[in-house]
């Protein structure tokens, strides 16, 4: 999907998180976060036009699973059209019905929670309710990873995971910070951000 007709999305869809897809400085960031050396399933939440979905396909093993999550009928059909890979399935719902699509044998066993949508956007309630179900489908010590514009998430977060560690990526438009969460973990969870190059 070229740079226009992500501008047009955006232009339609209040919950396209940015005007531009994120930067691949900011991609390896946050995927810096994720265990490649080994088979995990992960889902992301807001996939857009496909930036880390392509990035994750191309490190992740043979063995290891894809679920992609985009509310976004024209990113979604986008997503079905352009990437034909076995281990990728993708959804077209909200990400707070996630466990509607996640397997009974899956249902606490996801390795990774990856998200780009703005929870800014959101309302407290709906917050909650992403939060919750991803907490629902990660396994015990999964990760819930998300790339933000703001500190808005440190309290949601804190109230379902109870921890959080944060760095930030200037050199993005715009700059995210970026959330390591972990189920049942022992983080931090004091705001201290760090811009590690």
């Amino acid at each position: 999907m070229g740079k226009i007709d992500f501008f047009k999305t955006f232009i339609k869809d209040r919950d396209v998180a940015s005007i531009i897809p994120t930067s691949i400085r900011c991609v390896k960031k946050v995927c810096n976060h994720i265990d490649f050396s080994k088979d995990f399933t992960l889902v992301e939440y807001g996939p857009g036009d496909g930036v880390f979905t392509r990035f994750l396909l191309d490190k992740m093993s043979s063995g290891s699973r894809l679920i992609l999550i985009e509310a976004n009928e024209d990113f979604a059909r986008h997503l079905k059209d352009t990437i034909d890979d076995p281990r990728v399935t993708v959804h077209n719902i909200l990400a707070g019905d996630v466990e509607s699509v996640i397997g009974e044998e899956d249902m606490g066993q996801i390795d990774y929670v990856l998200s780009g949508i703005p929870f800014s956007f959101l309302d407290k309630e709906r917050k909650r309710i992403v939060l919750q179900a991803t907490k629902a489908i990660l396994k015990e010590g999964g990760k819930f990873l998300a790339y933000q514009t703001s500190g808005h998430l440190k309290k949601p977060v804190m109230e379902v995971f109870g921890n959080y560690d944060i760095e930030m990526e200037m050199l993005n438009i715009p700059p995210y910070l970026i959330y390591d969460v972990v189920k049942n973990g022992t983080q931090n969870g004091n705001g201290t951000v760090s811009d590690s190059k």
